[in-house]
């Protein structure tokens, strides 16, 4: 290959990359745009009006400095469009949240399942798999509430796999993000020491504190991803713990019946 059909295959590649870049920045935009405009209709007006003129100005720097190829004016709106589509994430997160345990709190979630029983099995999958991660709802709620309403079986089965993904996503964020701002915090002596603690101890203290409500779940997949538990050895407590937790709550009405 000579030099002329080097250089070509070069350009090729940075303008492939460049053009990447503007397609995810554009979706990650859009995506921020369609969450701000219909997901938070109750958020205050000036705000919102606010938030969106942000981004749409956003979007608009964003592709003339690509088409008028300003390198350096477009990869300062890439850092700014990152920290404006992880703002709008954040305050969608949040209101979702706050939004689900009041209409839970308000209604129970027996009714609510009840009142949309055409997609209950997927709003009580939903809210299992949310409940490690950014519901703190307690599982004997969510897991009495989908017996009552769905049966033992599908509540077991659903409630099983949305809480064991659920810790399992919880798990893996904390691993990957949490450790980087813990070895920057914590003395790397006194982090060593901590994990030989674990180490010695993990198997039954995760297991009983996944079984026993004595912490949230999400406080135990953090505990866990920082103190670097081995992914398989977790998944085999966390799928252990949620078969007696799960089975148990979801069959406690059959049992009270019968006994």
């Amino acid at each position: 290959m000579n030099l002329k059909s080097q250089l070509n295959t070069a350009s090729y590649k940075i303008i492939n990359q460049n053009m990447y870049s503007f397609l995810k920045q554009l979706g990650m935009l859009s995506l921020s745009l369609l969450l701000l405009s219909q997901s938070l209709s109750t958020l205050n007006q000036s705000y919102r009006t606010f938030g969106l003129i942000i981004g749409y100005s956003l979007v608009i720097v964003s592709a003339l400095s690509y088409f008028l190829k300003k390198r350096t004016i477009f990869e300062m709106i890439r850092t700014a469009s990152i920290v404006y589509s992880v703002l709008v994430a954040a305050i969608f997160l949040t209101h979702f949240m706050s939004s689900m345990i009041v209409t839970i709190d308000n209604k129970g979630l027996e009714t609510i399942l009840n009142e949309n029983m055409e997609i209950a099995k997927l709003i009580y999958f939903a809210v299992c798999y949310a409940q490690p991660i950014i519901l703190p709802v307690p599982e004997i709620v969510t897991v009495v509430a989908g017996s009552a309403a769905l049966g033992s079986f599908s509540a077991f089965i659903l409630g099983f796999t949305g809480a064991v993904l659920g810790i399992l996503t919880m798990y893996y964020l904390s691993r990957t993000y949490g450790m980087k701002v813990v070895e920057r915090l914590v003395n790397e002596k006194q982090l060593e020491q901590y994990h030989r603690f674990v180490k010695k101890n993990e198997m039954w203290i995760l297991l009983l504190l996944f079984i026993i409500p004595v912490l949230p779940d999400e406080i135990i997949c953090v505990g866990a991803g920082i103190s670097g538990v081995k992914v398989k050895r977790f998944m085999i407590i966390a799928v252990l713990s949620k078969l007696v937790t799960t089975f148990s709550l979801a069959y406690s009405l059959r049992l009270t019946e019968i006994f």
